[in-house]
């Protein structure tokens, strides 16, 4: 995969934003906070880049993009979404704040050009002013990938300094096994599935068991699509102390998801109990 034929893909938006030009499509970058958070404070700990396609003026849904595409094609627009979030962050001091890039498990199936794209894209993050051990690649949960190409994919990861992450834990396939073998350094709690988990006592239970064994292969659990203060109890419940969704900041320009580098954390109180 040679990245400078991408990069001069990419030209500029008013206000300094960076697209990317996918023939009748344009891709955008957007970003979402991600807090650590610590007693009555979070503080900035990541930004995740989430991408938007545009199709004549309009924004689309990014899975109804992908789904459009041929196999080689994703595998180009996988690619063009890595090179355009780091265009994106460059104007941007991160410092010690990690940013979060999507891996999708089915770019893996190429995999000599995988291993070329990561050795020039370590480079680029390093040309943009960010250490690669600052930058997570988050893997998406998907049935019937390739477990070996993937192995081998995140092996060198790890060898260019990158952070694993598992994205999406509880959805669909999602295999606590195949979490196991990848040690990934994060793991994101899909926000349905933790919901679903918490609202009996017999699913909190099981639930708890999972939790732990995560706890045990010492991932930080990072808990998205965290929208009110109870679903934030669930979260520190389950000692999660990495938190994204509405209730800190929904997805925006790098500017405005960067600004706010510590937030007031609301009172996370228990649901009350229905008297009998």
């Amino acid at each position: 995969m040679k990245l400078a034929r991408l990069t001069e893909r990419i030209f500029e938006l008013d206000g300094g934003h960076k697209a990317f030009d996918f023939g009748s499509f344009e891709i955008r970058s957007a970003f979402q906070p991600i807090y650590a958070i610590n007693n009555n404070a979070g503080m900035l700990y990541g930004v995740e880049a989430l991408a938007r396609p545009i199709y004549k003026g309009r924004s689309i849904e990014p899975l109804d993009f992908f789904k459009r595409l041929s196999a080689r094609d994703r595998f180009v627009a996988d690619w063009a979404c890595l090179c355009l979030h780091i265009a994106n962050t460059a104007a941007w001091q991160l410092g010690n704040t990690n940013l979060f890039v999507n891996l999708n498990p089915g770019s893996c199936l190429f995999t000599t050009q995988m291993l070329a794209g990561l050795d020039a894209y370590a480079d680029l993050v390093r040309e943009q002013g960010l250490s690669p051990n600052r930058v997570v690649f988050e893997i998406t949960e998907e049935t019937g990938s390739d477990r070996e190409a993937l192995g081998t994919i995140v092996a060198h990861l790890r060898t260019l300094g990158f952070q694993i992450g598992i994205d999406d834990f509880g959805v669909g396939g999602s295999d606590l096994l195949r979490v196991i073998d990848l040690k990934p350094d994060i793991v994101k709690i899909d926000a349905g599935w933790f919901r679903r988990m918490m609202e009996s006592e017999d699913t909190r239970c099981f639930a708890h068991q999972i939790i732990l064994k995560l706890h045990e292969i010492r991932a930080h659990l990072l808990f998205e699509g965290v929208e009110t203060p109870r679903e934030l109890h669930w979260a520190r419940e389950c000692a999660g102390s990495l938190i994204q969704g509405w209730l800190f900041g929904k997805a925006t320009h790098m500017g405005e998801a960067t600004r706010a580098r510590q937030v007031v954390v609301p009172e996370a109180r228990a649901p009350k109990k229905k008297s009998a």
